[in-house]
């Protein structure tokens, strides 16, 4: 157990460092109906327009989502699974909780938000709290909050902007074709080019793919897959997600995969979203703790 927090935190930080594109200028994903706009678009066919806002509708309106997890990791030469609880409140917190089997207690998390990132370890006693910009690990490959809100939440977003309406979906392109069942929206943007691939049927997205390069970073690239939806706050939800993170080439190459499995998700609001640190733990620098969990891969 003590070896898998570190591991899997190492695997969540290079999810994010594989999707530098996504999180360069990120924006917190809409819970509102994408309205019509007055201004005419650049999507000519009627058809495409209206597939559009039909993906960006299906953007939950719940402000929270709590459920139980199994974290399974594939990666470095590991496989690696562990019980664990994700709770989410919208422009607020992503929790992820490593628990004990059978006797459910929590041996570590881990709080995104919006100012900050914190890991506790509870087996050890140490944790780390810092902002995105004090952490250089996070800071040079551009991870945000909004970003994995985006994605965990199963949404479109566009860099820059805080809400996707039609005039902002106007910036995507969609092509639908007769004789498939999927849609692909695109956008792209310098190096970084995003593919979003949604059900025809039900508007759902069903995969994000993520692609950047550049001469310092080299290729990364990253693959989120949903399955499994369930109705949770009236909306369809992926309760399975799988993360494929590629970064590098070459004999330099390192890959890794995430799944998480949901089960029994609820929109309870009895639940406190800020963490609040025993005194008894004690405090790592960001720089020192990064460094020794990039050293276990």
């Amino acid at each position: 157990m003590k070896r898998i927090l570190p591991i899997l935190f190492v695997v969540l930080f290079a999810s994010c460092a594989g999707k530098k594109a996504v999180t360069e200028q990120t924006v917190t994903p809409t819970t509102q109906t994408a309205k019509p706009s007055t201004k005419p678009t650049k999507h000519v066919d009627k058809e495409q327009t209206e597939m559009l806002r039909r993906i960006a509708n299906q953007a939950l309106t719940t402000k929270n989502i709590v459920a139980s997890a199994d974290f399974r990791l594939v990666g470095g030469g590991k496989n690696l699974s562990c019980d664990g609880k994700i709770s989410m409140r919208r422009d607020e917190v992503i929790r992820l909780q490593l628990l004990l089997p059978i006797i459910r207690t929590e041996i570590a998390r881990i709080d995104f938000t919006p100012e900050y990132v914190l890991l506790v370890d509870r087996y050890h006693k140490e944790y780390i709290k810092a902002s995105y910009k004090e952490v250089s690990f996070l800071a040079d490959n551009g991870i945000s909050f909004y970003s994995l809100q985006s994605l965990f939440w199963n949404e479109l977003f566009l860099p820059g902007e805080n809400h996707i309406t039609e005039r902002l979906l106007d910036r995507l392109t969609c092509k639908l074709a007769q004789i498939s069942t999927d849609v692909p929206v695109t956008y792209k943007k310098g190096n970084i080019s995003y593919l979003w691939t949604a059900s025809k049927a039900t508007a759902n997205i069903k995969a994000v793919d993520v692609k950047y390069s550049s001469q310092q970073y080299g290729t990364s690239s990253l693959h989120w897959t949903y399955d499994n939806f369930r109705t949770v706050g009236g909306k369809a939800f992926p309760l399975t997600q799988q993360f494929n993170v590629t970064m590098g080439s070459g004999a330099k190459q390192k890959s890794a995969q995430l799944t998480v499995k949901m089960s029994s998700p609820k929109t309870s609001s009895d639940w406190d979203a800020k963490t609040e640190v025993s005194a008894k733990y004690k405090k790592i620098e960001a720089k020192d703790i990064l460094g020794k969990l990039l050293s276990i891969q």
